[in-house]
């Protein structure tokens, strides 16, 4: 028990939804939160009810509160005295409906008392959504982007890939759901289930499957022409939500002069690689093209077939285009020989501000003085409603803790998804991107040497 548990301060759960993309930023907050003199404990999402128990928190922050089940949670989580805040891990939809949904348009039973939002769309769409309630919607930005800044950027460990004298770039994939073209139709309709009937934008979601699946096939011609061109290094960095395995099979096809210029990356911090980077080729509409932006790296957009799902209009005039995969060489020499690409300066510099709050490194600082304060000025649960199954679950996380695993740990999913790849497939990848007590224990170690061996800003200030 912490000093501030000591003094009758709750601490607070983060529930992590994926390790290479959150778990960084996770911690980040972690660190901050624990400057200011609150514990904060990093579980996977899957344990959102283990953690009850496990560690009694004055506040729980989820990614979402959309699903049914996770709806009906807070409302007991709101009985017991327990804050609940949401802390969006893709907060940025440029279509209104789309907006409407997130903020809760089919979810508005849900309890939530704090949403912190990635910019002022969002937070003025949740505002008309909640009619008034009682949640209160704070613009902080968005945390992760913290990397691109001191002293936080320091924490990034360099990518291990030797450097030549050619320019290294960095082509980031995002076609997350080409993978349901693949497998039985049931996948598909589950994961669209939540928004189908209810966003018109994905009501023809087959269609957009489709697009990706094109797509994802489409850019190994884009690929294969930067490596036959000579004069690159090719970093290539699929989406967290994509199958690695695809790039890795169309890889043993590539001859030795191409596979001397390529690097496969599919676990750093994508802020490591886009920094390291110099220049970024993002695919259609996508944030890692954003945070290229914010890191002052020249970007490419390669278009496929815009499908409404994937291309957006105001997003894609911040970068230069490219529409054939013989034309890419020329598009980056050219680049290159100009990086700050002036003509998209002012519209990258608006855009950022519109849907990321201006990024300046202080993100996570602002949402941990704001957590902080609510937890300090709250009364504390009634841990006397806990219930056996709760004590239960808390078991559970702690023997899979010790044992290195996450919550929802299963021996046998591993043979399951060899033998039945079709009916495990969805469990294998939700477990492989869950955060383990060894993932957490190796980022914390990090951020305990920067603040040992750096000055960093006092939340305090």
């Amino acid at each position: 028990m912490t000093k501030s548990e000591k003094r009758g301060v709750e601490p607070v759960v983060l529930l992590v939804d994926s390790k290479v993309r959150d778990l960084d930023v996770a911690a980040l907050i972690q660190s901050n939160l624990q400057s200011l003199g609150i514990n904060c404990y990093l579980e996977p999402l899957e344990a959102f009810r283990a953690v009850l128990a496990a560690y009694r928190p004055g506040m729980i922050i989820f990614n979402h509160l959309t699903a049914s089940h996770l709806v009906a949670w807070s409302k007991r989580l709101a009985a017991m005295g327990v804050l609940t805040a949401v802390l969006p891990n893709e907060g940025i939809a440029y279509d209104l409906e789309d907006l409407r949904f997130l903020a809760g348009k089919f979810h508005g039973d849900a309890h939530i008392d704090y949403v912190f939002s990635w910019n002022e769309p969002y937070r003025s769409v949740v505002l008309d959504e909640m009619k008034g309630g009682a949640t209160k919607v704070e613009v902080v930005g968005i945390p992760r982007f913290d990397f691109y800044f001191g002293p936080w950027s320091r924490l990034l460990d360099k990518p291990q890939v030797p450097r030549s004298e050619r320019p290294r770039i960095l082509l980031c994939t995002n076609f997350q759901v080409a993978r349901f073209w693949e497998l039985p139709r049931e996948h598909g309709d589950r994961f669209f289930a939540p928004w189908t009937g209810r966003i018109p934008l994905y009501n023809d979601y087959w269609r957009a499957i489709e697009a990706h699946w094109r797509a994802r096939k489409r850019v190994l011609e884009y690929l294969e022409t930067l490596l036959d061109a000579g004069r690159f290094d090719v970093v290539l960095r699929p989406h967290p939500r994509e199958d690695p395995n695809y790039y890795r099979v169309w890889m043993q096809s590539l001859n030795e002069s191409q596979e001397s210029r390529l690097w496969f990356d599919p676990a750093s911090p994508i802020s490591s690689l886009i920094n390291d980077c110099d220049l970024e080729i993002s695919c259609e509409t996508c944030t890692t093209a954003m945070e290229s932006w914010i890191a002052n790296k020249p970007t490419i957009e390669l278009i496929f077939e815009r499908d409404p799902l994937w291309y957006r209009e105001e997003h894609a005039r911040c970068n230069v285009e490219c529409h054939d995969p013989r034309e890419l060489p020329q598009i980056v020499d050219r680049e290159l020989a100009d990086p700050m690409q002036p003509a998209k300066r002012e519209l990258r510099r608006a855009h950022l501000e519109k849907w990321c709050s201006s990024p300046d490194g202080t993100s996570s600082l602002r949402l941990a003085r704001i957590v902080a304060n609510a937890l300090r000025e709250k009364q504390n649960a009634n841990w006397s409603k806990l219930t056996v199954n709760d004590f239960r679950r808390a078991a559970k996380l702690a023997m899979f803790r010790k044992l290195g695993r996450a919550y929802h740990y299963d021996p046998l999913l591993s043979v399951k998804n060899a033998l039945f790849r079709e009916r495990y497939a969805g469990r294998h990848y939700a477990y492989q991107k869950s955060i383990t007590p060894s993932d957490v224990a190796s980022v914390q170690r990090r951020f305990q040497l920067l603040r040992k061996t750096f000055t960093v800003m006092n939340p305090a200030d």
